[in-house]
């Protein structure tokens, strides 16, 4: 028979027992201890810690009869396979309870595990208050569970205080990692602070509230009158100039003083002479009691952002410029004509005045073009348009309505005899000779006059009415001023002949197409060709476009020409295509009130259908201004195009007013130099640099460029220097026929004529 131990003995033997075990280890004794019982199936050691419970430690009877520890320390809430309720109960109420077979049912097996016929909640007390507690799993029957629980006296007897020393050991254990946390975040924090402040671009400083520095970046050594030893130790009269050194101290009081973030712009030199703008931010300091301690600055080098700020907004100022200015004369373009008139017939209605509106048009200007080229033009309507501006009063309005057509606005008129006056001042005025290309040469100017209010009340009608009187002034033998009255009608009356042979045209095939090659300027190669409409006059011979296009715009009738042209440039393509011919894209422009038609993309993809073309194979243009008119329907209307594989491009880029928020959601692939930048692009800086622009904003948004109006070698060389794609003019080809571009051809390639300098020998 085995012989009890004494009180002294049992505490030897635990302390032999579960000397210098760690908690965990200690819970696992524990637990190893209650498992030695065969009628354990499973036992779980479940203390109660900051008023949560957590299961330490769980034994079960594995393979071969063997027990299985597993230490969890793991919250009770997290885990399945306990009964939750009954647990929480044994640590509320301090009673132990024991679950019989009939207990186990009702719990169900979802809660304990299949094959358990009785368990046992065990509460290990500490001053009358369960600190902890085993829960017993069997697979027999309750009384022979209870027999062995009431056989574990001695282990329920050592367990309070095992219990809790695992606590104190956890607590320990918890404070010591915590501990190690806070030296590592501590440690983190000021390895962060020492690479930020030796390595960032930015000045960063905190100073005391007597305003000396505590902490600086290195960045601090670039400045000029920083030194090595950095700006540690000193404050800002120490290094700043006088007048910037008060101004920061002023900024810091008032940082301390009011307590809350200062934020301005700052310029300092560097040791290197460049002088960088830095945005400044100064925000207080404040302890854990809220009281400001010092104030920290970081400044930020701003200086490329404002380089590129400010050449932005002389780009954009350069824009608008463009937009509401004649390139080439510089007078007010047709827009900002528009604009000043409006706000003319608004003062002269207010003032019960008139206002005369003077369009003029220079006589026999097409045989200046066609004789000394279209420099020789360009030089003269600078001439007219300087004089037209000495011609005039600073009040009145001077600008150009395209081509050779000029308009003056004057207002405040009372008397007729003064519109007679300055009428026939201009024209004395601009008959003197003048000096062009080496020649001497005479020019005339007809004008026609209408008069707000008597001969319109609105800028179209009084335009309309001064167009006719200036066709009656050309009629009468040219040089000469007409004043509109109402029984003017031969212009009228020609208006209407001409647009009824329009009519005709478009019904009886006069329209033909002629083609312009588009070229690379790197490597001569067609790259493709510009559709262009000519109109084929049985009696007027060859009208050019600038003569009917305008009218076909005002009547409507640039409509069913232009889907014409689109059809018959894309059956020209396919037949080329078919022949083996390479042409390139096939490039059609668009005018306004075609591009806007609703249901302008089914009409292409009918005209696609048709002729056989492949999308892909066709570029369509519009010009900036068209595309800037109701930007919103224009980029529903290009994705529409752009979605069924067309090629599309903006043309004359440059002369209308492109807002770059909208040019960016444009889906095109090209830009179009207009022709007016390329004619002095050599001479005259402005062009030069408004080109250098568009190149530049084409290829960063990933669009190619072509440039317009290329004549002269010399022009080819300067854009393929400075990276423009593609080149279109006469230096190349001019305008040509179907059959003269074919027979260009050498086998499948395009051929250029002899006489022009080839392009990769201009490289």
């Amino acid at each position: 028979m085995q012989t009890k131990l004494t009180a002294v003995e049992l505490i030897k033997r635990f302390q032999r027992l579960f000397t210098d075990l760690n908690h965990k280890q200690i819970a696992e004794r524990l637990v190893k201890l209650v498992m030695a019982k065969p009628a354990v199936s499973r036992v779980a050691l479940i203390i109660e810690r900051d008023r949560r419970l957590f299961v330490e430690s769980i034994g079960r009877v594995g393979a071969h009869s063997q027990p299985e520890i597993d230490t969890l320390a793991t919250a009770l809430h997290k885990l399945k396979g306990f009964p939750h309720n009954q647990i929480d109960r044994v640590f509320k109420e301090g009673h132990a309870i024991a679950l019989d077979h009939s207990a186990i049912i009702r719990i169900g097996h979802d809660i304990v595990p299949k094959g358990v016929r009785s368990a046992y909640l065990y509460p290990i007390f500490e001053h009358d208050r369960p600190i902890a507690a085993f829960y017993l799993e069997s697979r027999d029957d309750l009384p022979a569970l209870e027999t062995s629980i009431h056989e574990l006296d001695t282990v329920w007897a050592f367990s309070g205080l095992l219990a809790r020393q695992i606590i104190e050991m956890w607590r320990h254990d918890e404070q010591s990692e915590r501990y190690r946390l806070a030296e590592q975040a501590l440690w983190a924090s000021e390895t962060y602070l020492h690479a930020i402040l030796h390595h960032s671009p930015a000045l960063i400083s905190v100073k005391d509230l007597d305003g000396n520095v505590v902490l600086a970046s290195e960045h601090y050594k670039q400045l000029q009158n920083v030194d090595e030893q950095g700006f540690v130790g000193k404050n800002v009269f120490d290094v700043y100039p006088k007048e910037i050194a008060q101004a920061l101290w002023d900024i810091d009081l008032a940082t301390k003083n009011k307590q809350q973030t200062f934020e301005t712009e700052l310029e300092l030199m560097h040791k290197d002479g460049s002088l960088h703008t830095y945005l400044m931010v100064k925000f207080p300091l404040r302890n854990p009691k809220g009281d400001v301690f010092g104030v920290c600055t970081i400044c930020t080098d701003i200086s490329e952002r404002k380089l590129a700020e400010n050449a932005l907004r002389e780009q954009q100022s350069r824009l608008n410029y463009m937009a509401f200015h004649d390139s080439l004369t510089a007078l007010p373009n047709r827009s900002l004509f528009y604009d000043r008139i409006y706000h003319g017939l608004a003062r002269a209605q207010r003032s019960n005045s008139k206002l005369a509106l003077m369009l003029l048009d220079i006589d026999r200007f097409k045989n200046i073009n066609d004789s000394l080229g279209h420099d020789s033009g360009d030089l003269l309507l600078k001439a007219i348009a300087m004089r037209l501006n000495e011609g005039v009063r600073d009040m009145d309005t001077v600008a150009r309505l395209g081509g050779d057509e000029f308009v003056v606005v004057l207002e405040g008129v009372n008397d007729m005899e003064d519109v007679v006056f300055i009428a026939n001042k201009l024209l004395v005025t601009l008959a003197r000779p003048l000096e062009i290309a080496g020649h001497e040469i005479t020019t005339t100017v007809s004008i026609g006059v209408s008069v707000y209010p008597d001969d319109g009340i609105d800028t179209d009608e009084l335009l309309k009415n001064a167009d006719i009187a200036m066709y009656k002034a050309k009629e009468a033998g040219k040089n000469n001023c007409q004043f509109y009255t109402k029984g003017m009608s031969a212009t009228a009356v020609n208006y209407l002949l001409l647009e009824n042979d329009l009519r005709r045209a478009v019904e009886q095939n006069q329209l033909i197409l002629h083609y312009q090659p588009q070229v690379d300027l790197r490597t001569g190669e067609l790259m493709g060709i510009e559709a262009l409409v000519r109109w084929q006059h049985p009696e007027r011979g060859l009208v050019s476009p600038a003569h009917f296009i305008p009218l076909a715009e005002e009547t409507g009738l640039i409509s069913p020409i232009g889907e014409w042209v689109l059809r018959e440039a894309c059956r020209q393509q396919k037949a080329w295509l078919d022949s083996g011919k390479q042409v390139g894209r096939m490039a059609v422009n668009l005018s306004p009130r075609q591009f806007r038609q609703r249901n302008f993309p089914e009409k292409v993809v009918t005209i696609l259908r048709d002729t056989g073309l492949p999308a892909e194979c066709l570029e369509l243009e519009i010009t900036e201004s068209c595309a800037m008119e109701h930007a919103g329907e224009t980029i529903n209307q290009l994705k529409q195009l752009n979605q069924m594989g067309l090629f599309l491009a903006i043309d004359d880029f440059g002369t209308g007013y492109s807002s770059l928020a909208y040019l960016k959601r444009f889906p095109i692939q090209k830009l179009k130099i207009d022709s007016s930048f390329i004619h002095d692009i050599q001479s005259d800086p402005n062009d030069a640099a408004i080109a250098k622009s568009i190149i530049g904003l084409a290829h960063n948004m990933q669009l190619a460029v072509v440039a317009e109006g290329v004549e002269k070698p010399a022009q080819a060389d300067w854009l393929c220097d400075e990276g423009c794609d593609q080149g279109q003019g006469f230096l190349f080809s001019k305008p040509l026929t179907a059959r003269q571009f074919e027979g260009r051809f050498v086998g499948k390639h395009f051929s250029f004529d002899g006489n022009v300098v080839k392009l990769n020998a201009l490289a």
